[in-house]
């Protein structure tokens, strides 16, 4: 009895690898499949294997898009899990103060927060639309963006509504993260502060984000004032991220552990209790060595974090004070390099792991049957381009919910209203 076909109106053909980074898919850590194809239906994978059955297992439907790699590598799309999108501002000054050896401090921070305030709406989702254009033209398909430069309720609530109204093939998950630093007008009054994001901000969120992430840090706040904020944001149903030992060891690594957070980020001063704490929870280590890179900071102990079984992710930090790039294959690159981590790593570092670190590894990070088709076609025909060519970007298509969102060789199909003036799926 011959099985039933598979319908699909998007199909991508002539990979020399299809990595999948689905786990028993293909071959090795990252489900490789050599000269794979992939099928999608809608905007949801229905098959992958060899491009030798796909006629066997996949029927076309009316409106057949077909994406031929021409012998470059696809994989998922790339989820930056940590960035800090929405801002104005520019922190250079500080920069050339760094590498003339000054110290990082937390206070740069207000410059941008200064600028931030006194931009107008359409400034700042202008500059965050031109973000996501160079997101998207490195790969990246879904990231995380906190608020944090605002720090009023009125100021915080206008960024998460900027994030949350950007229309762009990048889909944009929005952390509330009022805890960033107490601003000047709280000068000595950590605690008012505190009282505001606990009992101002964080009941006022309704549905403008999904995450709340604190800064446990000298300088910024606390382990316990860091407890307070997340437990008033538990109590709101967000779920949990935490800044954690960037600078020093200050407890956060293990307050994620003990309020389960989906992720812990930066983990430079992490211990071995820390990561078997964050095993424990299944907390994914979101890791930025662009930041370790620009200030000058110890790597995270990436090796240590994975042997002691804590999931690890690579986010690029985006921010203008530490590190000011939307380059995440960069960070992968980085993460071989500072954090010594392996290509495979990486990539799943940069894919399944980073969905992980967002509440998405159901439906992002893999190419898989059920999944949604993102997918990055690279020029080289083997993934470990994606380390090995460092500071271009190795892309040359990106598919976004089985939309082609950007083609290197049609110019301005990077752009979101470029993207919306095309008709179907081009």
């Amino acid at each position: 009895m011959t099985a039933e076909k598979l319908r699909a109106d998007f199909i991508i053909t002539g990979a020399s690898q299809l990595v999948t980074c689905a786990e028993n898919i293909g071959e090795g850590v990252l489900g490789v499949i050599s000269n794979g194809a992939l099928a999608a239906l809608g905007d949801d994978i229905v098959w992958v294997g060899p491009e030798s059955e796909l006629r066997r297992h996949v029927q076309p439907a009316p409106g057949l898009v077909e994406v031929d790699a021409d012998g470059g590598a696809v994989l998922p799309g790339f989820i930056d899990a940590h960035t800090h999108l929405v801002f104005a501002g520019d922190r250079s000054d500080d920069f050339a103060k760094r590498v003339s050896g000054e110290p990082y401090e937390t206070k740069g921070i207000m410059t941008t927060v200064e600028a931030t305030r006194g931009a107008t709406d359409a400034e700042l989702e202008l500059f965050a639309r031109q973000r996501l254009d160079r997101f998207l033209s490195f790969g990246v398909t879904t990231l995380e963006a906190k608020s944090g430069y605002g720090l009023t309720l009125d100021q915080e609530l206008r960024l998460l509504k900027i994030a949350q109204r950007l229309d762009h093939p990048v889909e944009v998950v929005r952390t509330f993260l009022g805890a960033h630093v107490v601003p000047p007008e709280y000068a000595g009054a950590h605690d008012e502060y505190v009282r505001l994001v606990e009992h101002g901000m964080i009941p006022a969120l309704e549905n403008l984000a999904e995450f709340c992430d604190v800064w446990c840090e000298d300088g910024a706040f606390t382990r316990d004032e860091c407890r307070t904020i997340l437990r008033a944001a538990r109590a709101q149903g967000l779920g949990i991220k935490v800044h954690a030992e960037q600078l020093a060891h200050t407890g956060g690594a293990s307050l994620a552990a003990e309020f389960a957070a989906v992720s812990a980020d930066h983990l430079e001063h992490a211990t071995e209790d820390d990561a078997d704490a964050l095993a424990g929870s299944r907390t994914v280590a979101v890791l930025l060595p662009g930041a370790t890179l620009v200030t000058g900071a110890q790597p995270a102990p990436a090796r240590m974090l994975k042997e002691r079984g804590v999931r690890v992710a690579l986010s690029t930090d985006f921010n203008p004070g530490t590190s000011y790039s939307e380059n995440l294959p960069l960070a992968l690159t980085l993460g071989c390099l500072l954090l010594k981590m392996t290509i495979e790593e990486g990539v799943l570092g940069i894919t399944r792991n980073a969905a992980a670190a967002i509440s998405r590894e159901r439906v992002l990070g893999s190419l898989a049957p059920g999944k949604r088709n993102d997918a990055v076609v690279v020029h080289a025909p083997h993934y470990a381009e994606l380390a090995y060519h460092y500071g271009v970007s190795p892309v040359r298509t990106v598919v976004a919910r089985s939309r082609i969102a950007f083609d290197l060789s049609k110019a301005g199909t990077s752009s979101a209203g470029a993207q919306n003036a095309q008709s179907g799926r081009q």
